[in-house]
């Protein structure tokens, strides 16, 4: 695959746009909050237009939420989209959007959890977009790390990228190199079968996930080691899985046990723990871009090059 598209790096006084293509947003903080971060950065950010309305457990209907995200995409004035907030209805309206413009003008997408429909989305266009944390978390009682902040600032101005992390108790060692794709695993196990389940030959993926019990992070962990997503990675990096339980009986393994077990016999490295997904330190990664993973005894790095 040739090399993926970068959008254009943002400058002073652009433009975002901050939009709700899921789940409501229960109450106005997070886009103030937002509005201020962006402010404080030296940009520009406007409302979609139903990026603060409900229709049951959605911000709007189909028809408006993909209205907002596809005038976002569209509008030449908006240089990135901020999603304030996960929950679902991404893929109720993912297959809708038009590319015929913004793939003439490609623009960073920010957001994580269910935008992982839209990541899967954008990499099949071959598309970067930026894995990284939501409006919604900074109106949390206990805000992002600054080290989450940083790194979005870092990965929508163009800076270095790289993160130097301490070894782990699971982690199998090695270095590997190749395109970052990936996000939640739920989201990446609903869309297996669809056009829009991701190629993950000869790349490094990446999962995460929240609140599910054991058994279904089994059970959607060996749907996509059926369907051979596992087979020909260049590494594997798991995030946070937060939350995690069991059901009335305890399961007899843990998540990390569980990928070790449906990756047994792989030779690439698989680095655990590292700090992103629905996670206070939720660090910025940029989809799509080649990386360097190196995984060892001492020190484990991820480099954005």
């Amino acid at each position: 695959m040739p090399q993926a598209l970068t959008p254009a790096y943002l400058k002073k006084d652009d433009l975002v746009a901050l939009i709700a293509p899921s789940s409501f947003i229960e109450h106005e903080q997070p886009f103030i909050e937002a509005e201020q971060f962006l402010t404080s950065v030296g940009l520009r950010s406007i409302r979609g237009q139903h990026a603060t309305g409900q229709h049951g457990t959605y911000a709007g209907t189909d028809d408006q939420r993909l209205s907002d995200l596809q005038q976002a995409m569209d509008n030449p004035e908006v240089k990135a989209i901020w999603v304030v907030r996960g929950g679902y209805g991404a893929m109720r309206i993912m297959s809708f959007l038009n590319f015929r413009l913004f793939i003439k003008h490609p623009k960073w997408l920010i957001g994580f959890s269910d935008i992982t429909a839209f990541h899967n989305l954008w990499a099949n266009y071959n598309i970067e977009s930026i894995h990284g944390l939501m409006p919604v978390q900074l109106a949390k009682e206990t805000p992002p790390s600054e080290e989450s902040c940083q790194s979005l600032k870092d990965a929508l101005f163009g800076h270095p990228l790289t993160y130097t992390l301490d070894p782990g108790k699971y982690n199998k060692t090695g270095q590997g190199q190749g395109q970052l794709v990936g996000g939640n695993l739920s989201l990446l196990s609903a869309l297996q079968g669809s056009p829009y389940q991701l190629d993950t030959k000869g790349k490094i993926l990446f999962l995460e996930d929240v609140r599910e019990y054991n058994y279904q992070i089994n059970r959607r962990l060996f749907s996509l080691k059926l369907a051979g997503v596992f087979d020909q990675l260049e590494g594997l990096i798991i995030g946070g899985f937060t939350d995690i339980k069991d059901g009335d009986v305890a399961f007899d393994q843990n998540y990390q046990e569980m990928i070790l077990e449906i990756t047994h016999g792989k030779s690439y490295p698989i680095l655990f723990d590292f700090p992103a997904g629905h996670i206070t330190d939720n660090r910025a990664l940029i989809f799509g871009r080649k990386v360097s993973l190196s995984v060892g005894e001492q020190r484990c790095q991820l480099d954005f090059s």
